[in-house]
């Protein structure tokens, strides 16, 4: 202790010598130390960057970084809508305007197109589906062949006209759409009439002459099953097509996480952009990017709010206690010019920030001010005896308490730097950070306090306080009886903490850190919910057809584990079987005439009296007189119903012409489309990986490496589900990779590390205790308060509810 007060007086003499020399140093420096800051110092929202760059675990995801949609830093839109069209829509318009902005993205994708994969798309679809497509083109051969000769609109309306005058028995109808058509073998039964298709074709008809702008292929329920609709193929659809999901990559025009802040906010803009638009379609970014990206620009809106609600509070706490607005000042001065010097060494020698080490500023404020109201106490009570003594008082109190000050602070310290002993680099740039931000302010507490108080201390000492300083102010008097009291009340107390610390567990989730209507974190959970699984999936390597079939075998058998895709899983199953039965289809589709509409004057008519014809057949009263289903009777109404809204909005708007020939038009390409595919379809190949779209293809497979993608069937999220499927994985393959898998190593090294930290600052605190005090008891001593207000502390957070997570955690070394 004399040789630390030897040292420190030394230090005060020098500074005393020249304070504006070293008021000047110390401002300037502060100031070159925030303006480096501001321009240099990142923040890094990496997981595993957070456990260490050697990690293994990197080494292993960087080899999934070609197998990334749009790119390794990817957000995701999750959009919502009442109907798949709508969602469609939407995502649409989004498109359009992320593409034309370049600045913030780079590329956009939600949809494969199917045209790429026409040649295959009936191979989709299940045997049985199949046999009931060739059985209904078989028994509609002459409605197709018309279609063929004449591909109209108006022509298919006269089609089904005709088909149905043809299949009328009685009053009723039963034919050209027959549910009844289960294979190709089975003899045709008559059954109830499905007018699904045409109420499909005459619903698109009458919002095309309205002026509906997006137009839906009716073709779709041409097939009972509908077990395909062009229309809606191709997309990245989850939770039964209820949620369109689009994958966004920024541009890499700037840097770290600043660029990536700049193209989230301009992606959500664009979206609310849209949905003005679009009202009734909800839609949010979400992903693992995002969830990282909003928890770093949370934390750092929280921690910037909390660190000046810190100063306010120190700077309303020492008015109150100094009595005056001099001495607070000083000591705010003080303490802020050691943050900034620590926000420059912390650019300087680590260059970022993380998640964990953000929190270091509010830190450093509540317990970097305790110095420097020891310091002004202690001046305040030298100075009512010597009261014109100012640089004495100084003195005097760098004598007497300087020692005490400096020794307190540096165990702070200390209970900070164990923390790069721990190896987690997170935790090991927070020690760094923490434990030399309290030597900076101890810096500033022993170069700036004395410097400014020679100048603005002032004189607050009231003369009821010189008039008691020789008095014996003892905080506490304790006879043995009430020391005996008091340690039982606190063995008693601690007994009880210790059965509320069993109520204390380690919270894993990272979601329930975040704020609950974060706009990433509500969508996250959206999915969670309404997905018949995890959307965040875990992924293992294969360097060979055997391997990729063999693992997924073994995956599949697992309980924790939902869906493995690979790149076969791409391909159609039972090709074998399904290629006999297209190319039996070829027959019964002939050849389209692929010549430009033919419009003529008297089409307006021509389409109100083939409409008056379908009308005149749908007698619903006579249909429930002879018992026809209720479903027939329902649809029989519709088609009454929408046929005479088409044939009035003819007759009455003007620009009703101009629109059917526009939805014509439409429709005329939409049978081109549709007679290309199954053309394309009845002459099918088999399938092999190469066919395959090479975005799809790159998903699953890339130059010779297969990726299989496994996806939990619980929440990976919670801390049980995570580690039974991290658990079940290793068992088949050791090197998993994957969001899951960085999430579970991530939580464990550091519940590991916060625990090996707490250990390493107890035995440098208790080595620095032996130093000061050369006394094994009173060192043991003075840990005492440290064991029971640690348990004292665990057991109030048992009985709040409270459980240790991954950010209050790293306060248990202090």
């Amino acid at each position: 202790m004399a040789v630390l007060a030897r040292v420190l007086q030394i230090w005060l003499n020098w500074i005393l010598a020249r304070p504006r020399t070293v008021l000047a140093v110390a401002f300037l420096t502060a100031v070159i130390s925030m303006v480096f800051a501001v321009k240099k110092l990142d923040m890094q929202t990496d997981q595993l960057e957070l456990i260490s760059p050697q990690h293994p675990l990197i080494a292993l995801s960087d080899r999934l970084d070609p197998f990334h949609l749009g790119g390794k830093t990817t957000f995701t839109v999750a959009v919502k809508a009442p109907t798949p069209e709508q969602g469609i829509w939407f995502a649409n318009a989004l498109s359009s305007l992320i593409e034309q902005d370049s600045k913030h993205f780079r590329s956009v994708l939600y949809r494969i197109d199917p045209n790429l994969l026409k040649s295959w798309a009936l191979l989709y679809p299940d045997a049985e589906d199949l046999r009931y497509i060739h059985a209904a083109v078989k028994e509609h051969t002459r409605l197709l062949q018309g279609l063929a000769e004449e591909p109209d609109l108006i022509t298919l309306l006269r089609l089904i006209n005709q088909e149905m005058t043809k299949r009328m028995v009685g009053e009723l109808f039963t034919g050209f759409l027959d549910e009844s058509v289960p294979n190709a073998e089975t003899p045709r039964t008559e059954g109830p009439l499905d007018l699904d298709f045409l109420i499909q074709t005459l619903n698109g008809l009458r919002d095309g002459l309205e002026g509906a702008q997006h137009y839906r292929s009716p073709w779709f329920s041409f097939f009972k099953n509908n077990f395909f609709d062009l229309s809606t193929e191709g997309f990245f659809w989850e939770g039964g097509k209820r949620y369109l999901l689009m994958f966004v990559a920024p541009e890499k025009g700037g840097d770290g996480f600043d660029a990536a802040q700049g193209s989230i906010r301009e992606l959500r803009s664009l979206i609310q952009q849209v949905r003005r638009t679009y009202p009734d379609v909800e839609a949010g970014v979400t992903g693992q990017e995002a969830l990282n990206n909003d928890e770093m620009a949370t934390a750092m809106h929280d921690m910037n709010r909390a660190t000046w609600l810190s100063l306010g509070g120190i700077l309303v706490l020492l008015v109150v206690f100094l009595r005056g607005l001099k001495r607070p000042f000083i000591e705010l001065v003080a303490l802020g010019i050691g943050l900034c010097w620590t926000l420059g060494w912390t650019t300087l020698v680590i260059g970022h920030l993380n998640i964990l080490s953000i929190v270091f500023a509010p830190l450093l404020c509540g317990l970097g001010v305790d110095y420097g109201i020891h310091w002004f106490t202690r001046f305040e009570e030298r100075e009512g005896r010597a009261p014109n003594d100012r640089l004495g008082t100084i003195q005097w109190v760098n004598r007497h308490s300087g020692p005490g000050i400096f020794l307190a602070g540096l165990s702070a310290a200390l209970s900070f730097l164990p923390l790069v002993l721990t190896g987690f680099r997170g935790l090991m740039e927070l020690g760094l950070i923490a434990g030399f931000g309290i030597v900076f302010i101890l810096l500033s507490d022993f170069t700036v306090l004395p410097a400014l108080s020679i100048f603005m201390a002032g004189n607050t000492v009231r003369q009821s306080v010189s008039r008691n300083v020789g008095e014996d102010r003892n905080l506490f008097r304790f006879s043995p009886r009430e020391g005996y009291l008091v340690l039982i009340l606190a063995a008693l107390l601690c007994l009880l903490s210790i059965w509320g610390t069993r109520r204390v567990s380690f919270d894993l989730n990272p979601l329930r850190l975040q704020t609950a209507s974060a706009e990433s974190v509500v969508w996250e959970k959206q999915l969670i919910q309404d997905s018949r699984r995890s959307p965040i999936a875990a992924a293992a390597f294969a360097s060979s057809p055997e391997e990729v079939r063999r693992k997924a075998k073994e995956l599949m058998a697992l309980p924790t584990v939902a869906e493995v895709e690979s790149v076969f899983s791409l391909l159609p199953e039972h090709q074998e079987e399904k290629l006999p039965l297209l190319h039996a289809l070829k027959p019964y589709i002939p050849t389209i005439r692929t010549t430009p509409l033919n419009v003529k004057a008297s089409d307006p008519d021509d389409l109100r009296e083939v409409l008056a014809r379908i009308r005149f057949k749908m007698q619903q009263e006579l249909a429930v007189q002879e018992g026809a289903d209720p479903k027939l009777v329902t649809q029989m109404e519709q088609v009454r119903r929408i046929s005479g809204d088409i044939s009035r909005t003819l007759q009455s708007d003007p620009n009703a012409e101009q629109r059917l020939n526009v939805y014509r038009q439409r429709f005329h390409e939409d049978l081109l489309n549709t007679w290309d595919f199954l053309q394309s379809g009845a002459a099918a190949q088999p399938m092999s990986i190469e066919d395959l779209p090479d975005t799809l293809r790159k998903w699953l497979y890339h130059d010779g490496q297969y990726l299989l993608r496994i996806y939990p069937k619980e929440s990976v999220w919670e801390e049980g589900a995570l580690t039974r499927f991290i658990t079940d994985l290793y068992k088949v393959d050791p090197d998993v990779v994957g969001d899951p898998v960085s999430l579970h190593v991530f939580a464990s090294a550091y519940k590991k590390a916060c625990s090996k930290a707490s250990i390493y600052a107890l035995i440098a605190i208790f080595v620095l205790l032996l130093v000061t005090f050369r006394s094994l008891y009173l060192s043991s001593l003075a840990f005492v308060p440290l064991v029971a207000g640690t348990l004292w502390t665990v057991g109030i957070m048992g009985f709040a509810g409270v459980d240790f997570n991954l950010a209050n955690s790293i306060f248990m070394p202090l």
